[in-house]
């Protein structure tokens, strides 16, 4: 039996790729919104060293030092884990209870929505207008969070798959506004925004918890690696409801040597910038909509994102079909190489032009 081509997450799906006939390194994944450089040559070099043979650290101690060190703040405000994925999980089981409604700012990832179904909760969505660029309107937040009273919410800043990157003033005035639970801010592409404002205040006021992943800006995909920033507390809370080892020691020493990287991180943005012109002024010269926004991919119009998605699969491309966001007639494009991104446009025109045919 063939599976479904509709996925809740970008990357490649080896059974997918061999109805089709085609290896992994015969495609360009564009599903995947990861830096186009792949991971830190020192994190590779640290992989070298790693004893496979012993257990990880279940502290994480040289990992959650490097990232406190990172970001100014002490090893008992970080706490590391199995990617953003498992964070959000435990984030939500530590805070959403049966029947209860965290408030969700949509279209966004869908991790959050299936974390709460795990505890039986359904949350309230908060829509973007896509007439006004998938932004939201925050005037009326402080009615929606009496009303709702969530124990959670949920914001993606900058927004996946739409790009949007929600002011300071919003943000902070929703975290200011919240009177019946936190702030879960997922930061995970944060790294990509060309001036980005500090977050970290906010962290501080306990009413806001801040989420990042190592996957996209240090190429560390495979291994799994994110981080909550949150009040010891809150961390201490959430370290309980995480089974140990949960981040493997391969994972520890890659993130320690990623954060050490600094020239990796710049060359990775540099590329992205350039990869991102290229899709802009083709896209714009063939006439094709798309939401550019702050991070490192670009959501297109395309109409019927499955089988746009399935045309390009057959050339060795592959993009991200955002039915799973509610957006059925857009794909998600992560930005690579300029040269890829060419590429990508001129398979896009030929798959437009031969359906609108």
């Amino acid at each position: 039996m063939a599976m479904t081509t509709v996925q809740a997450h970008g990357g490649l799906r080896e059974a997918e790729l061999r109805e089709l006939g085609l290896r992994p390194d015969e495609v360009i994944d564009f599903s995947a919104s990861v830096t186009p450089l792949g991971a830190s040559p020192k994190a590779v070099a640290a992989l070298r060293q790693v004893d496979y043979s012993r257990y990880p650290d279940p502290d994480c101690t040289r990992l959650r030092e490097a990232i406190a060190a990172h970001h100014g703040v002490t090893p008992a405000e970080v706490l590391p884990g199995n990617g953003a994925t498992e964070l959000i999980h435990l984030v939500v089981r530590l805070f959403v209870r049966r029947g209860q409604r965290p408030i969700v700012f949509m279209p966004t990832f869908g991790e959050f929505e299936r974390a709460c179904q795990t505890v039986n909760a359904t949350p309230y969505p908060w829509h973007a207008n896509p007439a006004r660029g998938f932004r939201w309107n925050f005037a009326n937040k402080a009615a929606v969070l009496r009303r709702v009273t969530p124990p959670l919410v949920y914001l993606c800043s900058p927004n996946n798959p739409t790009g949007v990157y929600p002011a300071e003033r919003d943000v902070r005035s929703l975290a200011m506004a919240l009177i019946s639970g936190p702030l879960l801010l997922d930061e995970s592409y944060i790294s990509f925004v060309e001036e980005p404002w500090d977050s970290l205040p906010l962290m501080r006021t306990g009413r806001v918890l801040l989420l990042r992943s190592m996957t996209k800006n240090y190429g560390l995909a495979g291994l799994r690696l994110g981080y909550l920033l949150a009040s010891p507390d809150v961390v201490n809370a959430v370290r309980r409801l995480q089974p140990e080892w949960s981040v493997s020691s391969a994972a520890q020493a890659a993130g320690v040597a990623a954060l050490a990287d600094h020239e990796h991180l710049e060359r990775g943005r540099e590329v992205v910038r350039a990869g991102k012109a290229v899709l802009r002024v083709g896209l714009t010269r063939l006439g094709i909509p798309f939401h550019e926004g702050a991070a490192n991919f670009i959501l297109i119009q395309v109409g019927n994102a499955t089988a746009v998605r399935a045309a390009l699969l057959r050339q060795g491309l592959a993009v991200r079909d955002c039915t799973s966001f509610g957006l059925p007639q857009y794909i998600r494009v992560g930005v690579r190489r300029p040269e890829e991104c060419e590429r990508l446009v001129q398979a896009l025109a030929r798959v437009l032009e031969e359906r609108h045919a």
